[in-house]
């Protein structure tokens, strides 16, 4: 049976859409401040990260503190049970990114690989390897950047992330020497060969070494290297393709040393890609770096072979190749510029992709990409109709966010709209949909014509609850069944023992009806159930 309560935190529902982990969003009760809360197994307390006793390594962990880490806020053991408390974020993890689009283009690839290279380069100088990094534990904040969590997972399945034990959601991405268990899979190289897995699979959605058991996985990497990813990934630039291999080097000494390392090959890459300044041309060259192509540099000097010069030619300018070329070039560019989109239109459709998308974080990328643009440049836009119909949308979910993390912070509401849309929200989760109903309804009457942006949003919040409402039909109780209902709910939950989620229903009665009359018997009953609950 799952916790409802652990230390001075009430659990509510999972943060992992998958189900999968035992991570929690936990309200602090005194702090009045949300948290994630992750349970540990019961077995763990004997095992240590690196303390004398739990207490010991959790201050351990307390201490890894870097805008690209999740911060680890405290933890404790409660009746055996032990856990940890970490800062809680809005948005999604890298896999959930990946298994949503595929693939991501090469420069939002190295965008999040750059971000966990940040994260890295901080914790391997304060002494902490992760060697469990995975996608999952990769997480995209709403405002942008990265986190990496999951630093306590090397403690917490130590003896299970083994060798031929391994589960194949992890294999994947663990260093030769840590898939072995040998001593130096606690030094940097071991998360620089993560990252290189991580950032392959971003590139080309699929994973440098195809097996389905671990087995499989070591044989395949025995076998032969990883396919390079240009091979795989047309647009890939051959610095890039040469970061990643460098990357992925089976033998710890022939991979990149340290995540700075990694992390300044990218920034003078990047740098030069700006500046039209050829980091290509450095790595077929050969100079001295950690982009340095080596073996494959025949192959690719002979893609490139094309931009050798040849011998000096004495014919007419217009009889020469390279000004047919610049002729034939014009003739195509006029062509094509005749058949591209305006700007606009351009903009519209880099939009529409994350306008339909079901994440927030593409909703907000959308707007600050390419609306905002756009608006700017065409105030009278034809495509005004559906970006207003997907402002509205994404206002409305923004208001809905602040109108829940206020109510379970114990924070006033901001607005009139929104006190009224979250009592009315709170009766819909008792159950008690015709009260509901009647306040979703009046709060449309009062604010969908308002001047105020976040009003009309929780009006159009209410249709949507009205709408479902509608649609989902039950037998209409009367406020007073209802009532005795909950009354009958409460004393039950009083006899199975669970006297929390007792007081959590005799609570709302209290709350929600003090002020009418015709249920005044009722809430006076709920008031004694309360009191004797206090006694005991």
């Amino acid at each position: 049976m799952q916790r409802s309560r652990i230390g001075p935190f009430v659990l509510e529902e999972t943060l992992d859409p998958r189900g999968e982990a035992n991570v929690l969003r936990g309200l602090h009760l005194e702090r009045k401040t949300s948290m994630a809360v992750k349970l540990l197994s019961a077995n763990l307390v004997g095992k240590l990260m690196g303390g004398n006793m739990f207490a010991s390594d959790v201050k351990r962990l307390q201490k890894l503190v870097h805008p690209g880490i999740i911060r680890y806020l405290g933890g404790a053991i409660e009746e055996g049970q032990p856990y940890l408390a970490l800062e809680l974020v809005s948005g999604e993890s890298l896999r959930d990114l990946l298994e949503r689009r595929g693939k991501l283009p090469w420069e939002l690839a190295v965008e999040h690989a750059d971000g966990i290279l940040e994260g890295l380069r901080h914790a391997h100088q304060h002494g902490f390897v992760h060697q469990r990094l995975t996608p999952s534990r990769v997480l995209l904040p709403e405002g942008g950047g990265v986190k990496l969590a999951g630093f306590d997972c090397v403690w917490v399945d130590r003896d299970e992330v083994l060798g031929l034990r391994c589960p194949m959601e992890v294999a994947p991405y663990l260093a030769p020497e840590v898939f072995r268990g040998k001593q130096s899979a606690t030094l940097p190289p071991c998360d620089l060969f993560s990252v290189g897995v991580i950032l392959y699979e971003c590139l080309s959605g699929e994973l440098p070494w195809a097996a389905n058991t671990p087995s499989e996985l070591i044989q395949a990497r025995r076998n032969s290297p990883a396919p390079r990813i240009a091979s795989k990934v047309l647009d890939c630039p051959v610095w890039l393709d040469a970061l990643v291999a460098k990357l992925l080097e089976v033998k710890r000494a022939d991979r990149l040393s340290s995540a700075d390392e990694a992390h300044r090959a990218i920034v003078s890459a990047m740098q030069k890609v700006a500046a039209g300044v050829g980091a290509t041309q450095d790595a077929l060259a050969g100079k001295s770096g950690v982009l340095q192509v080596g073996g494959d540099r025949q192959e690719l000097r002979r893609l490139s072979k094309g931009f050798r010069r040849k011998k000096r030619d004495t014919s007419p300018f217009y009889e020469r190749a390279w000004f047919l070329g610049i002729c034939l070039l014009l003739l195509l560019a006029g062509a094509v510029w005749s058949l591209m989109p305006a700007d606009e239109d351009a903009l519209f459709a880099g939009a529409k992709p994350f306008m339909e998308s079901e994440s927030p974080v593409d909703w907000k990328r959308a707007e600050e990409q390419y609306l905002k643009p756009l608006l700017e440049q065409y105030p009278g836009t034809k495509y005004a109709d559906e970006i207003e119909a997907f402002e509205d949308r994404y206002l409305m979910y923004r208001a809905q966010t602040r109108a829940k993390n206020n109510d379970r912070l114990g924070r006033p509401a901001e607005s009139e709209a929104e006190r009224l849309y979250t009592e009315a929200w709170g009766f819909e989760k008792q159950g008690d949909r015709i009260t509901a109903w009647q306040r979703y309804d009046a709060l449309v009457s009062m604010f969908k014509n308002s001047d105020d942006d976040y009003d009309r949003a929780f009006a159009g919040l209410a249709r949507q609850r009205i709408t479902n409402l509608k649609s989902d039909p039950v037998s209409g109780k009367s406020q007073v069944d209802f009532v005795r209902d909950q009354l009958a709910l409460s004393k039950s939950l009083i006899q199975a023992g669970d006297l929390f989620q007792a007081r959590r229903v005799l609570d709302g009665i209290v709350s929600s009806y003090k002020d009418n009359r015709e249920l005044q018997p009722l809430v006076d009953q709920a008031r004694g159930l309360i009191q004797n609950l206090t006694r005991e």
